[in-house]
Protein backbone atom coordinates (compact mmCIF):
# COMPACT_ATOMS: atom_id res chain seq x y z
CA UNK A 1 0.00 0.00 0.00
CA UNK A 2 1.34 3.61 -1.54
CA UNK A 3 1.66 5.96 1.58
CA UNK A 4 0.19 9.13 0.79
CA UNK A 5 2.71 12.41 2.18
CA UNK A 6 1.38 15.33 2.86
CA UNK A 7 2.52 18.37 1.36
CA UNK A 8 4.46 20.42 4.12
CA UNK A 9 4.55 24.10 4.76
CA UNK A 10 8.17 25.69 5.07
CA UNK A 11 9.25 26.83 8.22
CA UNK A 12 9.54 30.27 6.28
CA UNK A 13 5.92 30.10 5.32
CA UNK A 14 4.31 29.72 8.93
CA UNK A 15 6.88 32.59 10.46
CA UNK A 16 5.24 35.11 7.59
CA UNK A 17 2.33 33.47 8.46
CA UNK A 18 2.24 34.11 11.96
CA UNK A 19 3.84 37.66 11.90
CA UNK A 20 1.40 38.84 9.07
CA UNK A 21 -1.66 37.45 11.78
CA UNK A 22 0.00 39.48 14.82
CA UNK A 23 0.16 43.00 11.84
CA UNK A 24 -3.12 42.51 11.60
CA UNK A 25 -3.97 42.53 15.24
CA UNK A 26 -2.14 45.21 15.75
CA UNK A 27 -3.90 46.74 13.05
CA UNK A 28 -7.26 46.04 14.57
CA UNK A 29 -6.19 47.47 17.94
CA UNK A 30 -4.79 50.46 16.57
CA UNK A 31 -8.47 51.28 14.99
CA UNK A 32 -10.11 50.40 18.12
CA UNK A 33 -7.88 52.66 20.19
CA UNK A 34 -8.19 55.04 17.29
CA UNK A 35 -12.29 54.97 17.12
CA UNK A 36 -12.82 55.34 21.01
CA UNK A 37 -10.22 58.17 20.88
CA UNK A 38 -12.13 60.09 18.45
CA UNK A 39 -15.62 59.11 19.84
CA UNK A 40 -14.38 60.56 23.27
CA UNK A 41 -12.55 63.55 22.11
CA UNK A 42 -15.43 64.10 20.07
CA UNK A 43 -18.14 64.11 23.03
CA UNK A 44 -16.44 66.18 24.81
CA UNK A 45 -15.26 69.01 22.35
CA UNK A 46 -11.61 68.77 21.94
CA UNK A 47 -10.62 70.39 19.27
CA UNK A 48 -9.14 67.88 16.30
CA UNK A 49 -10.88 64.89 17.79
CA UNK A 50 -9.86 62.64 14.18
CA UNK A 51 -6.39 63.70 14.37
CA UNK A 52 -5.81 63.46 17.89
CA UNK A 53 -7.07 60.00 17.94
CA UNK A 54 -5.47 59.02 14.98
CA UNK A 55 -2.25 60.15 16.72
CA UNK A 56 -3.16 58.39 19.62
CA UNK A 57 -3.74 54.86 18.05
CA UNK A 58 -0.60 55.02 16.30
CA UNK A 59 1.13 55.85 19.61
CA UNK A 60 -0.94 52.61 20.90
CA UNK A 61 1.69 50.73 19.12
CA UNK A 62 4.52 51.02 21.55
CA UNK A 63 3.32 49.32 25.40
CA UNK A 64 2.61 51.77 27.84
CA UNK A 65 4.61 54.48 26.52
CA UNK A 66 3.04 55.16 23.63
CA UNK A 67 -0.61 56.56 25.54
CA UNK A 68 1.80 58.12 27.88
CA UNK A 69 3.24 60.24 24.90
CA UNK A 70 -0.53 60.70 23.48
CA UNK A 71 -2.10 61.62 26.93
CA UNK A 72 0.44 64.30 27.03
CA UNK A 73 -0.31 65.78 24.11
CA UNK A 74 -4.03 65.44 24.21
CA UNK A 75 -3.71 66.92 27.63
CA UNK A 76 -2.04 69.79 26.27
CA UNK A 77 -4.46 70.44 23.52
CA UNK A 78 -7.68 70.01 25.87
CA UNK A 79 -5.63 72.83 28.15
CA UNK A 80 -4.94 75.09 25.55
CA UNK A 81 -7.59 75.08 23.09
CA UNK A 82 -10.45 76.62 25.09
CA UNK A 83 -13.05 74.94 25.25
CA UNK A 84 -14.57 74.23 28.59
CA UNK A 85 -15.91 70.25 29.03
CA UNK A 86 -15.84 71.03 32.53
CA UNK A 87 -16.80 74.79 33.19
CA UNK A 88 -16.54 74.94 36.35
CA UNK A 89 -13.13 73.03 36.92
CA UNK A 90 -9.85 74.54 36.48
CA UNK A 91 -8.02 74.50 33.09
CA UNK A 92 -5.24 71.91 34.90
CA UNK A 93 -8.20 69.46 35.70
CA UNK A 94 -9.50 68.86 32.64
CA UNK A 95 -5.93 68.18 31.92
CA UNK A 96 -5.51 65.60 34.12
CA UNK A 97 -8.78 64.42 33.61
CA UNK A 98 -7.98 63.62 30.28
CA UNK A 99 -5.00 62.03 31.21
CA UNK A 100 -6.82 59.65 33.77
CA UNK A 101 -9.13 58.91 30.55
CA UNK A 102 -6.10 57.58 28.61
CA UNK A 103 -4.59 56.47 31.57
CA UNK A 104 -7.46 53.78 31.88
CA UNK A 105 -7.74 53.37 28.35
CA UNK A 106 -4.26 52.29 27.69
CA UNK A 107 -4.93 49.92 30.78
CA UNK A 108 -7.42 48.11 29.23
CA UNK A 109 -6.07 47.92 26.00
CA UNK A 110 -2.31 46.93 26.64
CA UNK A 111 -3.46 44.42 29.84
CA UNK A 112 -6.19 43.06 28.41
CA UNK A 113 -7.60 43.75 25.04
CA UNK A 114 -3.65 43.38 23.41
CA UNK A 115 -3.17 39.85 25.23
CA UNK A 116 -6.85 38.69 24.30
CA UNK A 117 -6.57 39.34 20.70
CA UNK A 118 -2.84 38.20 20.42
CA UNK A 119 -3.47 35.36 22.21
CA UNK A 120 -6.60 34.20 20.15
CA UNK A 121 -4.89 34.74 17.23
CA UNK A 122 -1.79 33.10 17.71
CA UNK A 123 -2.87 30.54 20.49
CA UNK A 124 -0.16 31.89 23.62
CA UNK A 125 -2.04 32.23 26.65
CA UNK A 126 -2.83 35.70 27.18
CA UNK A 127 -0.76 36.10 30.98
CA UNK A 128 2.10 34.53 29.18
CA UNK A 129 2.14 37.38 26.69
CA UNK A 130 1.47 39.70 29.30
CA UNK A 131 4.35 38.26 31.28
CA UNK A 132 6.86 38.17 29.01
CA UNK A 133 6.34 41.90 27.09
CA UNK A 134 6.65 43.08 30.98
CA UNK A 135 10.17 41.48 31.40
CA UNK A 136 10.82 42.18 27.91
CA UNK A 137 10.34 45.94 28.72
CA UNK A 138 12.29 46.19 32.23
CA UNK A 139 15.17 43.97 30.50
CA UNK A 140 15.04 46.23 27.16
CA UNK A 141 13.39 49.24 27.86
CA UNK A 142 11.16 50.31 24.72
CA UNK A 143 12.58 47.81 22.37
CA UNK A 144 11.99 45.09 24.37
CA UNK A 145 8.43 46.18 24.72
CA UNK A 146 7.89 46.70 21.51
CA UNK A 147 9.40 43.59 19.99
CA UNK A 148 8.88 40.64 22.74
CA UNK A 149 5.50 39.31 21.47
CA UNK A 150 6.93 38.93 17.62
CA UNK A 151 10.04 37.55 19.05
CA UNK A 152 7.85 34.88 21.17
CA UNK A 153 5.50 34.17 18.08
CA UNK A 154 8.66 33.36 15.95
CA UNK A 155 10.21 31.54 18.51
CA UNK A 156 6.87 29.31 19.10
CA UNK A 157 6.42 28.96 15.66
CA UNK A 158 10.31 27.72 14.91
CA UNK A 159 9.44 25.16 18.27
CA UNK A 160 6.21 24.03 16.94
CA UNK A 161 7.56 23.10 13.24
CA UNK A 162 9.92 20.94 14.42
CA UNK A 163 8.43 19.25 16.80
CA UNK A 164 5.75 18.49 14.27
CA UNK A 165 8.95 17.26 12.44
CA UNK A 166 10.22 14.78 14.92
CA UNK A 167 6.73 13.59 15.47
CA UNK A 168 6.39 12.55 11.67
CA UNK A 169 9.51 10.71 11.25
Amino acid sequence: MKKIRRREVPLSQKIKDVLVGYATTQLILMAVVAIVSVLHLSLIGVQFPVLLGIMTGSLSVVPVLGMTVAAVIVATVAIFDGIRFLPQASVLWEGGVMILVYGLLNFFVDYFLSPYLVGKTSGVHPMVLLLFVLIGSFAFGIWGAVLTVPVILVAKTISAHYMEKSRVR
